[in-house]
């Protein structure tokens, strides 16, 4: 039995499409031994250099690295995390906000600059008129919606996200001209001659082309 290595964005397991088609790779290709490891896309890109990771799904459209590529493959709205006791957690669930009225508000940004959610929260940010002024930056999606629950500051996040129920977070749409987005993109080796690699680019590009949009 082969054994390789997935690398996953930890945000990305939250997306129904992810943990669907590593499931429908596992069911054709039983013999396929699969090892799941947790990384953002700095963290990917070290473990491809020292040929510790075969495919990796993540959350960016781009990768500094001449040898991997990123595959595209669906985008879905970025939501808010805000504590419940925030001002602009009140009224219904299905309330919509601009982000230029978060402006005032402490973010936390999820893992380093060049990383996908960090780099979209600061570009959305910008894009709705203002620089955001950061009050944390946490290493994993859990501890950034433990620092949102404890009041520390808000938080962009994608909308898949949302099937995490934390007590004291709630999560509001946004709205507005400038609507952030989180990509789902699944990098590779460039021209990588494995054949196991390659039926899974296939299946995955496959079965995002028939996913459903948002």
């Amino acid at each position: 039995m082969s054994a390789w290595k997935v690398g996953i964005a930890p945000t990305a397991p939250f997306h129904p499409f992810v943990p669907r088609v590593i499931r429908a790779f596992r069911e054709a290709f039983p013999l396929v031994s699969l090892t799941l490891e947790e990384g953002l896309s700095n963290e990917v890109r070290e473990r491809f250099s020292h040929d510790q990771m075969d495919v990796a799904f993540v959350r960016t459209s781009t990768i500094h690295a001449d040898n991997l590529v990123v595959s595209p493959l669906l985008e879905e709205p970025m939501v808010v995390a805000l504590p419940s006791l925030h001002a602009m957690a009140q009224g219904k669930r299905d309330t919509a906000l601009p982000l230029k009225r978060l402006a005032g508000d402490s973010f936390i940004l999820f893992g380093p600059p060049g990383t996908g959610i960090y780099d979209e929260t600061v570009a959305a940010c910008r894009a709705a008129g203002f620089s955001p002024h950061i009050g944390q930056q946490a290493p994993r999606i859990t501890s950034t919606l433990g620092l949102v629950a404890a009041g520390l500051g808000i938080a962009l996040v994608p909308e898949s996200v949302q099937s995490m129920s934390m007590d004291g977070v709630v999560y509001r749409r946004l709205k507005g001209a400038a609507q952030p987005k989180a990509v789902l993109g699944l990098v590779s080796r460039r021209g990588d001659p494995s054949a196991v690699v390659r039926q899974f680019l296939n299946l995955v590009k496959r079965a995002a082309k028939v996913h459903p949009s948002d």
